[in-house]
């Protein structure tokens, strides 16, 4: 590994001295180009608490990060993890802020609805903490019996009441298209086309697409990943990786994250690119595989 810049903390991290690590001169790894972002116990050898694994990722080259159920820590973390990728420049990517309850978008209950409408106020108060732009949007299950296109376009009534109470803190709802089930059956996104189709019926800055390739590479797409982004580009606003097969580092699968990566350089993505897989090694052996997997394709 490229071990080749030192970092001294100062008076700037007091908010990260505060949560109990000891700081001192240490060494960090080349940054990398891209904003890859590790989330929770993905980097092997890591330490165990939330901060101190922060830490290690930026030590090895990390200036972004992702955790999907950050709304699940209490406030107080919330904010010591704001705190510490502001302090160190670290760009914070998405957190779920609605798994959607099983709520039909296209058909909500009373009921339903409120239970949405309350996530979505408390994104607005984790953001706040946080400082973070993009939020992970799952909304809803579909209904097989009915034709998909006609549930996507009677959802936007639903997600445009989503982004009445976002937008005003700039939190960018980010589609989720899923090749998984979720709560209450199928997703009403599947593909790259499906959450496009929603987010420009929509129409609002607050309501994009996240492209998980991991997730179009399993429906059958994965010789068409560039292609289907250039596509439906113009409503992408987030980025995520996993091989497919096997959801672990690129390189693993038959996804060429080499060309996409250079291919996303060219378009000028300079956002956050989620880390949302596993690792095939532990250990010693499964970091120096993850970190090798990244640093070829950030070359």
């Amino acid at each position: 590994m490229d071990r080749r810049t030192f970092c001294t903390f100062t008076g700037g991290s007091f908010a990260a001295l505060a949560s109990g690590l000891a700081f001192g001169a240490f060494e960090v790894a080349k940054p990398f180009t891209a904003k890859f972002a590790p989330h929770l116990g993905l980097l092997p050898t890591a330490p165990k608490g939330f901060l101190e694994q922060l830490q290690f990722a930026y030590d090895q080259g990390f200036r972004a990060w992702e955790e999907n159920w950050l709304a699940r820590q209490k406030p107080e973390m919330q904010e010591k993890v704001g705190g510490f990728c502001k302090d160190k420049g670290m760009e914070l990517g998405v957190a779920v802020i609605s798994a959607g309850h099983g709520v039909k978008f296209f058909d909500p209950t009373k009921e339903g609805t409120e239970e949405v409408l309350k996530d979505m106020r408390a994104g607005v108060a984790m953001a706040k903490r946080t400082g973070q732009t993009h939020m992970t949007m799952l909304p809803g299950p579909r209904d097989d019996s009915l034709p998909r296109e006609k549930q996507i376009e009677k959802s936007v009534d639903m997600m445009k009441r989503c982004c009445d109470i976002v937008e005003e803190q700039g939190i960018i709802l980010a589609l989720e298209p899923l090749s998984h089930g979720i709560n209450g059956g199928p997703p009403l996104l599947r593909s790259f086309e499906d959450g496009h189709r929603l987010a420009k019926l929509v129409d609002r800055k607050s309501c994009k697409l996240l492209a998980d390739f991991y997730h179009e590479g399993e429906i059958g797409n994965g010789k068409e990943l560039i292609e289907n982004a250039e596509k439906y580009w113009d409503q992408i606003s987030y980025i995520q990786y996993g091989a497919s097969p096997g959801r672990k580092e690129p390189g693993t699968g038959k996804l060429d994250y080499v060309a996409l990566t250079k291919w996303l350089r060219k378009k000028g993505f300079t956002g956050v690119i989620g880390m949302e897989h596993g690792c095939s090694k532990s250990g010693e052996e499964g970091l120096e595989a993850l970190l090798s997997a990244y640093r070829r394709i950030d070359a």
